[in-house]
């Protein structure tokens, strides 16, 4: 049975070759092994939060197991390329592709690329799961990347596992809630996060440019920790102090320079309030002297914090 994709939104009770249907509707095109179809019911809710789809489904089973796979011909069916992110919630699920196999268990998370055909197999008698479908598009992720991880297990020894499992179950809770106001922040973040762990679990060569980018973005965030340096941002991005520098060496400016730069940019903002103190500021922005900030900070801008903070509030 195959269906052509196009995403709906199903929340009553069905069963059947009307379940089967809903299915392949709302996680992309299905063949189901049509005689136990049949005695399988349960309900399918689907929606778009953004540029994505999350879906849930709650199966009761009337036979010992239930089968379905995408084939060459369910493939042609849904041309755009997704990514897949599966969690079982209630039950458990095998999945299976021509190079891997995964059984995954409640609270356990497998990703799947729509370009390759997939296998699966429910044998719990209830089977409830969530997923978020991604258009690759949207990842920063490779096409590789994505095709390497096809049947891939998410297992609690990747770092962010954890994370990544609380992510999928409050997508789950808030999936019947008005989200419209706040759907391209939370597809933003939902994508970031599926970014991340697909670095987690794929180590390819990296784009210069991609990584100097990660890595200020990374500076900005720590900006405020006295021990950022780029032995800390080195082990963060498991790479070698030595290639951090080098990485630099293009812009201009030394790593040391770009976080001195920042943090003396930051400050700024903390010096014209009046409630705040220079020794406060100096200290909420990585340094670990007055002097030293003093000293940098009049060599960057020609005056002195103090001044530059009396002149502002002049001004103001």
């Amino acid at each position: 049975m195959a269906t052509q994709h196009n995403f709906s939104n199903n929340q009553t009770l069905v069963s059947g070759s009307t379940l089967s249907k809903s299915i392949g509707l709302s996680h992309l095109s299905w063949r189901f092994e049509k005689e136990s179809t049949h005695q399988v019911s349960g309900k399918v809710t689907s929606r778009e939060i953004g540029p994505l789809r999350v879906s849930w489904i709650d199966l009761a089973l009337g036979s010992e197991q239930w089968c379905g796979q995408r084939t060459s011909q369910e493939l042609q069916l849904s041309p755009e390329p997704y990514l897949i992110i599966v969690m079982p919630i209630t039950g458990a699920i095998a999945l299976s592709s021509e190079a891997n196999s995964v059984n995954l268990d409640q609270r356990e998370l497998a990703i799947w690329d729509s370009t390759q055909e997939l296998a699966f197999e429910i044998s719990t008698p209830r089977y409830e799961q969530i997923s978020v479908l991604v258009p690759q598009r949207m990842l920063r992720a490779s096409a590789e990347a994505c095709a390497a991880l096809h049947c891939a297990h998410v297992d609690e020894h990747n770092i962010l596992s954890e994370l990544c499992v609380q992510h999928m179950a409050t997508l789950a809770k808030f999936l019947n809630n008005q989200l419209k106001p706040y759907e391209m922040s939370l597809s933003s973040v939902t994508t970031s996060l599926i970014d991340s762990m697909i670095a987690s679990l794929f180590k390819a060569p990296r784009d210069r440019e991609l990584l100097v980018a990660d890595i200020k973005n990374y500076i900005e965030c720590y900006i405020t920790d006295d021990i950022l340096s780029p032995s800390t941002i080195a082990a963060a991005f498991e790479i070698s102090t030595r290639y951090v520098h080098k990485l630099f060496e293009h812009d201009g400016h030394t790593i040391g320079e770009w976080i001195l730069e920042r943090r003396l940019s930051r400050s700024i903002d903390d010096l014209i309030l009046p409630d705040a103190s220079i020794t406060e500021t100096a200290f909420r922005w990585g340094f670990k002297d007055l002097g030293h900030y003093s000293r940098t900070f009049k060599k960057r801008f020609q005056v002195s914090p103090s001044v530059y903070r009396k002149n502002a509030l002049l001004k103001t």
